[in-house]
């Protein structure tokens, strides 16, 4: 049987060339194997629901790993696979989560966001199909979070968080939000003001709401209405609109404040 060539010389043939991958762009080797590395560990999750390959052996290989999966999705090369776009998002969480790599997880989350990929709705998707599992919503809750709390993070977990519809994350990380939204500017404050408005009838963020409607902000008074129009059943959320219409300058919002009031 012939030996298997790895490189070097050991004066026998050259070694076949192997197919280019065109990576480059991704940081990776144009001789690199890390897609079909990435296609064997879809397929064990694919078939099982478990990796098709030992993932503490791909420790060092994480963050290319992460670069295919973005690759794939953004190219919709999924489907000569048989997986749809939604399936491989999915999976590629799994992955990540299931080998401990919350640095990866991170960079999977932040580069997903880049609005020219346009893949931030599978993402969006992925995570909150996950979000119903336990180990899989444990990772996600907890790396979110500590999303938000960051600097350079922060506005991209705002985003995923005002995107994703899930109440209970935003229960999770009230606290935070609400000191986004009374106190942050432009969008990662309107981000938390929709990501709030999921829970909407907490009496904390009922009072959050209330107070912005004061705010010197235009934008984040109307976001603010928008919710509390949603909710004008309530008595004091009532009698602030009314109370707010004096001194109200703008036009939509004047006119959301009289529906809230009930005028």
């Amino acid at each position: 049987m012939p030996k298997e060539a790895f490189g070097g010389d050991d004066g026998g043939s050259p070694a076949p060339e192997k197919r280019k991958l065109g990576l480059g762009k991704f940081g990776l080797s144009p001789d690199t194997n890390i897609r079909d590395i990435f296609w064997r560990v879809l397929g064990g999750y694919a078939a099982a629901k478990k990796p098709g390959v030992d993932l503490s052996t791909l420790e060092n290989d994480r963050f290319a790993l992460v670069r295919v999966a973005i690759a794939v999705l953004s190219t919709q090369q999924g489907e000569r696979y048989g997986l749809a776009p939604k399936f491989i998002a999915i999976y590629s969480l799994m992955m990540i989560i299931d080998g401990g790599w919350n640095d990866a997880l991170v960079e999977f989350l932040e580069m997903a966001c880049e609005k020219k990929l346009g893949i931030r709705k599978e993402a969006s998707h992925a995570m909150k199909k996950l979000l119903a599992h336990e180990k899989y919503g444990k990772a996600l809750s907890e790396s979110l979070a500590a999303m938000v709390r960051g600097r350079d993070t922060g506005p991209v977990a705002l985003e995923y968080l005002a995107d994703m519809d899930s109440p209970q994350l935003a229960s999770a990380m009230k606290k935070e939000l609400m000191i986004i939204a009374r106190g942050d500017i432009g969008q990662n404050q309107l981000n938390a003001i929709k990501a709030i408005s999921q829970i909407r009838d907490d009496p904390e963020i009922r009072k959050s709401l209330v107070i912005l409607l004061s705010h010197w902000d235009a934008q984040a008074r109307l976001a603010a209405a928008e919710v509390l129009l949603e909710i004008a059943d309530d008595g004091e959320v009532r009698q602030a609109a009314e109370k707010r219409l004096a001194a109200e300058t703008d036009e939509e919002i004047r006119k959301l404040l009289q529906r809230i009031a009930g005028k």
